[in-house]
């Protein structure tokens, strides 16, 4: 992982970096001070969550989804609650689901998924109250048009409590990684990065980054995503103002300059998020399309709230 430098240590190299480049408004948040006044975030209101969630309906399980995971996202949408837990220590309710189908990577082991009910979602002041759970679905409609595979398969379903997103959980390594391991995360960790800040994530804490089974790097924790205006935290600041590297730039100028599949996204994208908020990411794919560099953060603002 990009190792990190102290707050203080990194916020002039940041200023300076981000003194040299073009802004981009989209991408590039202030360096110091509010990011925004309460007064503007109100009138910049996305849509109450109820007239989403009617559009939300139209989305198939599998619209969207990355190829090989059209199966176990209608499972999680469809199959049948076999057994039900509670996530402790989550800031918002979560559950583990054991469902009725059999695991993708284990067939021998039952369908596990990660529920996040939409009425047990805490009243956030920056994010609009009940849409955490369609921007987990939004963040992994962006990670499969870019064919990354870093979001685990996750949508939309009616579970026990009421509707939420629903998302494969994740088996992870329970041991430190070997130096190898640790070295093939790294152009994961680095795709990982430019994921966010398409999605704007406001939350990418160490915890939300897993390694499964078979060293694959996976992302989790998606519902501090897809602000209209640059709100991202992210535990990888210290690769802020450095280029993306050429396979993952290739990617996101791929989907930024392919009319049929970055409209195809914005259409779903339209049916879980704000009109405000898909014109945001509009913007922001074509500027890190036109200038594929990681967005200079400020030192304090940039990092996340971490739990340890």
């Amino acid at each position: 992982m990009p190792r990190s430098q102290s707050p203080d240590a990194g916020d002039d190299s940041r200023r300076r970096a981000r003194s040299q480049r073009p802004h981009r408004p989209h991408l590039d948040p202030p360096l110091g001070g509010r990011i925004m006044r309460v007064e503007r975030l109100r009138s910049e209101a996305p849509a109450p969550s109820g007239a989403r969630r009617r559009d939300a309906g139209s989305l198939a399980p599998d619209d969207g989804a990355l190829p090989g995971d059209e199966t176990v996202l209608m499972e999680l949408a469809t199959a049948p609650v076999t057994r039900m837990a509670r996530v402790v220590y989550s800031s918002n309710a979560a559950f583990v689901l054991e469902l009725d189908a059999a695991d993708p990577v284990d067939p021998s082991q039952p369908l596990r998924a990660v529920y996040k009910p939409e009425r047990g979602e805490r009243p956030l002041w920056d994010f609009p109250h009940r849409t955490l759970h369609f921007r987990e679905v939004a963040t992994y409609q962006v990670d499969a048009a870019l064919g990354f595979g870093l979001v685990p398969p996750t949508t939309l379903r009616d579970g026990p409590v009421g509707p939420g997103s629903a998302q494969l959980f994740v088996d992870v390594i329970d041991r430190e990684l070997r130096d190898d391991e640790d070295e093939a995360i790294d152009p994961m960790l680095r795709d990982i990065a430019a994921l966010d800040a398409l999605v704007n994530n406001a939350d990418r804490k160490r915890a939300h980054l897993l390694v499964a089974t078979g060293g694959r790097l996976r992302g989790i924790d998606h519902g501090l995503t897809f602000l209209p205006y640059p709100r991202q935290r992210t535990v990888l600041i210290d690769l802020g103002g450095t280029p993306l590297p050429e396979s993952t730039a290739a990617r996101v100028a791929s989907l930024a300059g392919d009319a049929g599949r970055r409209d195809a996204l914005l259409e779903r994208l339209g049916r879980l998020l704000a009109p405000a908020e898909v014109e945001a990411f509009r913007h922001r794919l074509r500027e890190l399309a036109a200038d594929p560099v990681y967005p200079v953060l400020d030192a304090w603002d940039g990092r996340p709230f971490e739990w340890w």
